[in-house]
This record gives C-alpha cells, sequence and structure tokens, in this order.
C-alpha cells in the first residue's frame, strides 16, 4: 500500500476505537426496574406491588388478553406512587376488564379485584415501606354472547345506498357478538355511505343490547344519509412560493364529480409526492351548497425551497471520494426541481492524474400527465478512471419516469453520450446513442438499513456507437433480499444477486464504460474498483457478462452497534453469456456498524481470498449505510 492509503487505515481504525469510548454506558434491566447502569437506583417511586390474575374455566387465551389490557398488569414493573395510586389504578382496570371481555362476547362476566386482600370499596391502609402489596383479580367471564336480530336500516329512501345486508359488515345472526365487530360494523357502515356520494352520513339510532336470558345481543342501527354531494370549489391555503392552481390540479378533485372519501385520501398521497410539499390536510365544507357542491380546502405546509448536503466514502484501496449538492424544491412555481451534483474520488492516490471527477445537473418536473409522471433532463460531465481505462464523458439525457405503485417505478430515455476512452484497445472516440429502459421494485422497510423486503432493478438499453458504426443490447438485472433469522436478537440475512449481458458487438467494439468488471464495495469487496475481469494481452479489459452474488449475516449486538459478517463472489466472462472459464473471485470479511439516527455507520474489513500477484492483502471500507 502506498502511504498514503496506509494512513487512511490507520484513521479508520482510529475512528472505530473514538467511537467505541464515547457509546452510552450499557445498562441491564429486569423486570422493569434498573439493576445498574446509568440510572443508578433500582429501586420504583412509591410502593411496589405484584398480580396475580385467575380467570375461571380459561383455555390460556382469554387470561392472555385480559392481562395485556390490564393496567395493573402492565404498569407492574413501574411500581405505583401510593396506595390510593393503585387503588385508582385498580379501579379503572374494572372498565378495562370489562372492555375486553365485550370483545371476547362476554356480557356477563365479574370481575373482583382485591388490594392488600380488600375490595376496592374499603378504607385502603398505608401499604409498609419496602413490602410489596399483593394485588388479586379475579375474573368469572361468563358465557359467550351470540349475535341474535340485526337490523341496518336508513331514515329515509334515497337514490342509490350501500349493501345493508348484517353479513357484508361480518354480523351474522349465531357467531359470537365480539364488541370489536359491532363497532367496526358501524364505522364501515357510515363511511360505505359517505363512499356513496352522502358526506354527512351518520348514525341516527343505535340500539344494542344483550338478551341474558337467550345469550344474545341484538343490534339495531339506522343512518340518516343526509344530503348527497358533489365536489364543489377546491380552495387551497398555505402556499407562499408554490403555485396554488398547480397544487389544485394535482390533486385530482373536480368539481362536478360526486364526493368520494377515497378520492381525498388518494389527492393527500398525490399531493405529498411533491418534493415542495411538506404536509397536506383537505377540510371537508360543513354542508353542501344550493348547486349540491360541498366546498374543499386543502391546506398545505411548503417545505423550504433550498437544500445542500454532502456525502464521503473511504476505502484503503480506492482512496476516498468527496460529494457535495445543492437542490431546488419549486424551481418555477410548479414543484419543478433542480438538483446540482459534484463529486471528486480516488483521493489518495498515488498521483494526481488518477482523481476521478463526476458534475452534474438534473432538471425534473412532476405531473405532466399525473402525479406519478415526471419528466427529467440530466446533463453530465465526469472522469472515470479505474485501472482497466480512462473515460472523459460528456452526457445528456431526457426521459420519463412513471410510479406505478409505491413499490414500482418505471423510466425510459433518449441518452447521447460524447466520449474519449483510452483502453488496452487503444485510445477512441465515441458518440453513443441509446434508450435505456429501467424498472425498479423496491419493498424494504429501509433504503439505508433494510431488514425485511426486496429491491430489484432491470435495465434494457439499446446503444448505437454513430462514430464507429457498432451497436449492442445491454441487459443488467440484480435483487436483494432481506430475511429477519431472529428479531429479538437483530438477526437479519441479507443476500443480493446480480447478472449482466451485452450482446451483438465483439468485446472490443464495446466502450469499456459499457463493459463489465468486478471489484469494489458495489460487487466483491478486498479487491480494488473495477479491476476484475478478463485479460486482453495481458492487460484488463472487462467482459460481456457477469454474474455475482453477495451475503450477509447482520447481528446487531446492542442499540448502537452491530456486526457483519460477509462473502461476495463475482465471475465476469468476456462471452456474452456466463461460461465460468475466467477466475471466480472471493471476497470475504467481517463488518462493524455503529447506528445513528442518519443510518448505520459502517466499517468493513475484506480480504481477497482468490490468489493474486501484487495486490493488497485486505480493504477497509467507511460508509453510511448498509452495503446493499
Amino acid at each position: 500500500m502506498s502511504e498514503v492509503q496506509k494512513s487512511l487505515a490507520k484513521l479508520c481504525l482510529i475512528l472505530s476505537l473514538w467511537v467505541s469510548a464515547v457509546a452510552p454506558s450499557v445498562a441491564a434491566e429486569s423486570f422493569g426496574a434498573l439493576v445498574f447502569g446509568q440510572n443508578g437506583s433500582a429501586k420504583p417511586a412509591g410502593i411496589s406491588y405484584s398480580v396475580e390474575f385467575t380467570v375461571d374455566n380459561d383455555d390460556g387465551t382469554l387470561k392472555q388478553v385480559l392481562s395485556q389490557s390490564s393496567l395493573l398488569a402492565t404498569e407492574a414493573s413501574k411500581g405505583a406512587s401510593d396506595i390510593y395510586s393503585l387503588l385508582a389504578r385498580a379501579r379503572a382496570d374494572q372498565d378495562q376488564l370489562t372492555a375486553a371481555l365485550y370483545t371476547e362476547a362476554r356480557y356477563g362476566g365479574k370481575i373482583e379485584i382485591l388490594v392488600d386482600g380488600q375490595p376496592l370499596d374499603r378504607e385502603p391502609s398505608e401499604a409498609e415501606e419496602g413490602r410489596i402489596v399483593p394485588v388479586v383479580v379475579r375474573v368469572t367471564p361468563g358465557p359467550v354472547f351470540r349475535f341474535g336480530e340485526i337490523e341496518l336500516a336508513q331514515t329515509h329512501a334515497t337514490r342509490n345506498a350501500p349493501p345493508s345486508s348484517p353479513e357484508n359488515y361480518r354480523l351474522v345472526r349465531g357467531q359470537p357478538a365480539r364488541s370489536d365487530l359491532i363497532v367496526a360494523a358501524i364505522d364501515r357502515l357510515v363511511e360505505d355511505w359517505r363512499s356513496s356520494g352522502y358526506p354527512f352520513a351518520q348514525v341516527a339510532r343505535k340500539d344494542i343490547s344483550a338478551d341474558h336470558a337467550r345469550q344474545e345481543v341484538n343490534v339495531v342501527v339506522s343512518i340518516d344519509p343526509g344530503a348527497p354531494a358533489v365536489y364543489g370549489w377546491v380552495s387551497v391555503v398555505g402556499t407562499d412560493e408554490l403555485d396554488s392552481h398547480t397544487v389544485a390540479e394535482q390533486s385530482a378533485i373536480r368539481p362536478g364529480n360526486s364526493f368520494d372519501p377515497k378520492d381525498l385520501r388518494n389527492s393527500r398521497e398525490r399531493l405529498r409526492k411533491l418534493e415542495s410539499i411538506e404536509s397536506v390536510r383537505i377540510v371537508e365544507g360543513p354542508e353542501v351548497d344550493a348547486n349540491g357542491g360541498i366546498p374543499i380546502t386543502l391546506e398545505v405546509s411548503e417545505r423550504k425551497p433550498r437544500y445542500i448536503g454532502g456525502t464521503a466514502y473511504v476505502s484503503t484501496l480506492d482512496g476516498a471520494e468527496v460529494s457535495a449538492y445543492w437542490g431546488h424544491r419549486n424551481l418555477f412555481g410548479e414543484g419543478e426541481t433542480l438538483r446540482v451534483d459534484g463529486s471528486v474520488s480516488r483521493l489518495g492516490a498515488e498521483a494526481f492524474e488518477d482523481l476521478e471527477f463526476d458534475a452534474s445537473a438534473i432538471f425534473a418536473k412532476p405531473g405532466i400527465y399525473d402525479i406519478d409522471t415526471k419528466f427529467f433532463a440530466e446533463f453530465r460531465v465526469g472522469r472515470d478512471n479505474p485501472e482497466p481505462y480512462d473515460a472523459f464523458t460528456g452526457q445528456v439525457k431526457v426521459g420519463v419516469s412513471q410510479k406505478f405503485n409505491p413499490a414500482t417505478t418505471g423510466t425510459i430515455a433518449i441518452d447521447v453520450q460524447q466520449s474519449r476512452i483510452e483502453d488496452a484497445f487503444g485510445t477512441r472516440h465515441h458518440t453513443l446513442l441509446s434508450t435505456p429502459a429501467n424498472i425498479e421494485y423496491d419493498r424494504r422497510d429501509s433504503p439505508l438499513d433494510p431488514t425485511t423486503g426486496v429491491h430489484a432493478i432491470g435495465r434494457l438499453s439499446p446503444v448505437i456507437d454513430v462514430a464507429q458504426g457498432d451497436a449492442f443490447f445491454v441487459t443488467d438485472l440484480s435483487l436483494a433480499g432481506y430475511h429477519p433469522l431472529d428479531p429479538d436478537q437483530g438477526l437479519v440475512l441479507a443476500g443480493r444477486i446480480g447478472a449482466g449481458s451485452i450482446s451483438g458487438a465483439a468485446l472490443s467494439d464495446v466502450p469499456a464504460s459499457y463493459r463489465f468488471f468486478a471489484g469494489g464495495s458495489g460487487t466483491v469487496r478486498g479487491y480494488e474498483y473495477r479491476s476484475l475481469g478478463p485479460l486482453a494481452g495481458g492487460e484488463l479489459v472487462g467482459g460481456l457478462s457477469y454474474l455475482s452474488g453477495s451475503a450477509e449475516l447482520r447481528w446487531r449486538i446492542s442499540q448502537q452497534f452491530g456486526l457483519v459478517p460477509f462473502v461476495d463472489v463475482a465471475s465476469v466472462s468476456e462471452t456474452e453469456a456466463p461460461n465460468f472459464s475466467e477466475a471466480v473471485y472471493v471476497g470475504a470479511g467481517l463488518g462493524i456498524r455503529y447506528f445513528t439516527s442518519l443510518g448505520p455507520l459502517r466499517f468493513d474489513l475484506a480480504v481477497p481470498l482468490t490468489e493474486r500477484d501484487d495486490r493488497s492483502k485486505f480493504a477497509v471500507y467507511v460508509g453510511l449505510g448498509q452495503a446493499f
């Protein structure tokens, strides 16, 4: 390693030791009270008490439901400030436990609570200091009540109405009459009336009675639909720099359309997709106007239009990379965005000429068809200088992206590149015209620290080299998945596979910037970036296909720290389909994660397991977020 690279490795070690030194102390907790640690004393304030639950004729399920609903049980580890506070908690438990019995269709139950052997209506005596006050909860649940007569009606006839069959609302005669089913049915019935165009529908009569002789619950509910309505005037408040007409247009609420609460929910989600909007609140008018319309008010809160930021990444093999960006969320007042990025990488390389840089500006206008369709234009210039080649590139790309659903996004564009590339095949100039199409499916629970879900990306791109007269087709696919093995222990198994192919042209006719290579934090850790692939005349030239895979076992050993053993593997072939005639490169190592509010800080130590001459024996990577 160069002296600079050795210094980077030392810096990473110092950082990891510093993080360990400043991490908060660990405390142990037993039965809700601290035993040792920063908070000192283990004794809860006031008095301590124990809770004993007994439920007659229980199979174990009912006792669990009741104990989870009990304030006495759930707050026992905290104790109580005094005996009167404990009695107040016990009296509140009478109502809590009664409601819990109702959710189990038990309407004839009896609950008895004894505090220090005394019923709740007795005058309490002060508990002796240090003594644990016994609390006994005895429950006789009674029989299961079932639905008897059920009637869902409306106060007057209407032009249209939602289904009134009780079975549609899970109210079935002869089935257990759970109170949560009744509440949910009434709420859904009102909402169905609103969805039918009656925004002021409300319950006019609600008669729910328990017949203890028959052990039945009779339900009679009558709805007053109110007047039907369409959308009236749509007004926007709270906008400053954002055009209010744009907000109203993108809400997709059209005056004259029949009222439906689903439209309001969808509208809120649509507007929140605009980067310039922080929050959205939709307010319905208090009454229907003379024209049968209900006014709608969109209350929005704007985000600050300008933002700046930066990132940093360090590798002992590839040097450091720093980047900065500036952005505007509302460039012309209609939600247009502009982001300008700049980065310099391979800092710490052996020569200044090895530095890489990238500068770009991306403009986007949302809502060109609907809120999920975005037009974008990208301008980029940069130098890419890994071991196999040296490329200067200028690029212009315009296209559209479509968000099909919360997890799936597609993009298609026209891409024009002018580049000068020097590699093992000589120095050539390329004028590349392509139409890249991408599809991304992302169901991860977190982009920086995923523990569940999948993330798939597919890329298809036909390319024509106008200057050289060549044409080829690029296919690239990747799939990552995350499976929690033991959520309690913080164990997550993460895996990633990738495959790609270039067809239609010989290896020497494909620009080096399009060929496949392996090596680096994105493929095989422990090797330099883009340092693995087929050779020509003893020089690295890359390939026309590749296969790669990575596996990590992520173990969060504490609130602040985690350990991640990992293994990476990749093979790059000079043919259009992988044939494994080239070497299979394997890297493995151990990572440390320090969890911050932004995401996990990553320290990875990797060693190459495939023999190579004159190569570093290990590599250290430092960055923000998991490796994939």
